[in-house]
C-alpha cells in the first residue's frame, strides 16, 4: 500500500512538472509570437486601449438612454445600437485578450 502510494506521488510531481514546462512553452511561444507582431507595448497604450473601451462603452450607453426617450423607435436607431454595441463588445474582448496575455506573462508593459 506504502509503495503504490509513493509511485502516486511520484506520478502526481511528474505530472506537475509535465504541466510546468508546457506552461513555460507556451508562454515563451506566446512572448515570441506577440512581440514579433506588436513589438514593445507600453504602458501608455495599454492605457489608451483601456480609453477607447471605456469610451465605446459610454457611446454605447448614451445610445441606450438616447432610445428611452424615443417614443417612436425606429429601426435605423436600432441598427445604430446594433452597431454601437457590437464596436463596445469587440473593444472589450480585445482589451480583455490584451489584459489575459499581460497577466500570463506573454508580454511586459514598457514605460515608453
Amino acid at each position: 500500500m506504502a509503495e503504490n502510494a509513493f509511485n502516486m506521488t511520484e506520478n502526481d510531481a511528474h505530472i506537475r512538472r509535465l504541466f510546468q514546462e508546457i506552461e513555460h512553452n507556451i508562454k515563451m511561444i506566446n512572448r515570441e509570437k506577440i512581440s514579433a507582431i506588436t513589438g514593445e507595448v507600453s504602458k501608455k497604450a495599454f492605457n489608451d486601449v483601456a480609453g477607447t473601451t471605456a469610451r465605446l462603452r459610454a457611446r454605447y450607453l448614451a445610445k441606450v438612454i438616447e432610445l428611452e426617450a424615443s417614443d417612436d423607435i425606429k429601426p435605423s436607431e436600432i441598427s445604430t445600437l446594433r452597431g454601437s454595441r457590437l464596436m463596445y463588445e469587440e473593444a472589450l474582448e480585445g482589451f480583455s485578450a490584451l489584459q489575459h496575455a499581460l497577466s500570463k506573462g506573454y508580454f511586459d508593459l514598457s514605460d515608453k
